[in-house]
């Protein structure tokens, strides 16, 4: 599954790699550079997981993006409510 969630191209830049998934075990987390692009690999991962016949589990998932700012706030759209964290 994570390899078909690398060949989608949005993530970060580390040296010549682009980055958007770590998986270890069952725990995977997906990786954007803004909001959208993380909601653009959650739809990616859903779509992917379903036609595997896997599920995620709602109460166990966490959403949250970082960013360089004094506050927190919560951002809800549909299903996914996504915590910022501001560093």
């Amino acid at each position: 599954m994570t390899q078909s969630i690398k060949m989608v191209p949005i993530g970060i830049k580390i040296g010549k790699q682009q980055l958007n998934v770590l998986a270890y075990a069952d725990d995977i987390v997906l990786i954007g550079k803004n909001e959208k692009e993380i909601r653009q690999l959650f739809v990616e991962t859903e779509n992917i997981a379903r036609k595997s016949g896997l599920h995620r589990n709602q109460r166990k998932t966490k959403y949250m993006t970082v960013e360089w700012k004094n506050s927190s706030k919560q951002s809800k759209t549909g299903q996914l409510t996504i915590k910022k964290l501001y560093i």
